[in-house]
Formats: C-alpha cells, sequence, structure tokens
C-alpha cells in the first residue's frame, strides 16, 4: 500500500444489488470492470480486498491510483454504470501516512482480508487482488539476526518504525516489524 497509493489516489467500494453472488461469478465481474475502466480512464494501478457483507453477497474495497473522475460522470452515474451490478462509492485518500498501522483505512482493508479468509467460501481462493503494475518490495527471507548483520555490513541502518505481535494456533507468536533502511555515509 505504501509504495504504490499516496493522498489524492482514489478508495472504491463495488457493491452488488443482487443477493448471493459467488467468488467466481464475482472474479469475471470484476475483472470486466477493470477492462473497462482502463479503456475508459487509461491504465492504473489498484489492489482489492473482498469481503462478505451480512446479507451473504461480496463486495469489494480496492485502492487505486486513478486521475480525477469528472464530477459530472459521478453524479449522472456514468462511472457507477461501468461496475454495472449495484452501488459504487468512490472517496478520495486524504490520509495514508507510511508505516502508520493504525490509518483507518489500512485497519478496515485488514479487518476486511482477515473476515474474508475466515469464510468458508474463501477457501482455495486468492486473499487479495493487485494489478500488476504494482511496485512490490523486495522478499529477503533469513534469520533475522543474521539479516540485520548483513544490513549492517553493507552499509545501512534499520530503524524499526512499527512493531506489532500477534498469536497463531500453529506457530505461536509471530512478530512482525516495519523498518527503514538508510544507508551510512
Amino acid at each position: 500500500m505504501d509504495r504504490n497509493f499516496s493522498e489524492g489516489h482514489k478508495f472504491i467500494t463495488l457493491t452488488y444489488e443482487k443477493e448471493d453472488v459467488t467468488l467466481d461469478e464475482s472474479a469475471r465481474d470484476f475483472e470486466n470492470w477493470v477492462k473497462r475502466m482502463r479503456e475508459r480512464y487509461g491504465d492504473f494501478k489498484y489492489l482489492a480486498v473482498r469481503s462478505f457483507q451480512k446479507r451473504g453477497t461480496i463486495h469489494y474495497h480496492l485502492l487505486a491510483d486513478l486521475p480525477t473522475i469528472p464530477r459530472a460522470e459521478l453524479a449522472d452515474g456514468t462511472f457507477r454504470d461501468i461496475w454495472g451490478h449495484g452501488s459504487v462509492l468512490v472517496k478520495r485518500i486524504y490520509s495514508l501516512p507510511m508505516v502508520e498501522r493504525r490509518n483507518k483505512l489500512k485497519l478496515d482493508l485488514l479487518k476486511n482480508l482477515r473476515n474474508f479468509k475466515a469464510d468458508e467460501r474463501s477457501y482455495g481462493k486468492r486473499l487479495f487482488l493487485q494489478s500488476k503494475n504494482l511496485i512490490v518490495p523486495p522478499t529477503i527471507k533469513g534469520h533475522f539476526d543474521e539479516l540485520m548483520e548483513r544490513l549492517k555490513a553493507n552499509g545501512y541502518v534499520p530503524k524499526l518504525m512499527d512493531s506489532y505481535s500477534f498469536e497463531t494456533e500453529f506457530l505461536g507468536t509471530i512478530q512482525l516489524g516495519t523498518y527503514r533502511l538508510t544507508k551510512q555515509e
């Protein structure tokens, strides 16, 4: 999120009007929506999370770096009609601070992600959807202490920005940390 989306980008919710839409049906609808959006507004990046509403129907929450959408298209239903399956809510992102896990938007997306994963209908399905043009941070695997020593040996100073821990049934306590690396001069 932090590398791809910032203030001014959009937070969009796509909701179905009809009841009991299957995950496969919604996946096709979402892909078609992305194609129609790109035809109208050009290429854009997105990160989408699915969730089930209380009435059982799926809906999407997504971040997108769409350009400004003309007010007329929002007012006359043109933007909603591109979705074509129900309501569309568009909000401009006003705050998305780097590595701030208390950010309401991030917490809402994570809550929806957890709820989707906990639902048996999501079994075997991708947890979130993303465009291919996202900037993906590199993943470095290994023992924490060895990684920190290797970073320091290469002239980097890791600074802990955020820390979070949680319990899991099979692995016990998981500790997550977000670090900012600066190059020593």
